[in-house]
């Protein structure tokens, strides 16, 4: 019987379990203080500052060091990265579009032929052929 109170426990009450971890997960308290009728209609986003004001921090051991960084971090746009792409990009379509580019794959493609031709070893010759009469065994 107890198993059975509990098995419905978890019936009813575990999807909300579930929702609340995902929304904790995305360290954001606007689902959860609206569902205690605070009514925030924007996400509360948590960051360090912010989150150490709601708790209080224990004191660090002697010799201990503390990481500013946060892992759950909004994620920046690398742009720098873009944009170098971006210059390159626009630097090899004006090479190719001038016919460097085309120019420089030719001697580089006829360098590659003539060095596989060089490393190629000659073709076989073909094994000298039996005649018939030969090639029955003797009975």
């Amino acid at each position: 019987m107890p198993l059975a109170v509990g098995g419905l426990m978890l019936l009813i009450s575990g999807p909300s379990m579930i929702m609340a971890y995902m929304k904790l997960r995305q360290r954001n308290l606007g689902p959860i203080l609206d569902a205690n009728g605070w009514a925030v209609n924007t996400a509360a986003r948590i960051n360090i500052p912010f989150g150490s004001t709601l708790t209080g921090t224990a004191e660090l051991p002697r010799g201990a060091q503390r990481s500013m960084r946060d892992p759950f971090a909004d994620k920046k746009r690398p742009w720098k990265f873009y944009l170098f792409l971006a210059i390159v990009f626009a630097v090899l379509g004006a090479l190719w579009q001038k016919g460097y580019l085309g120019e420089w794959w030719g001697q580089l493609r006829n360098k590659a032929e003539q060095a596989s031709a060089e490393v190629a070893p000659a073709p076989a010759e073909p094994a000298p052929s039996v005649p018939a009469e030969a090639a029955k065994p003797a009975s």
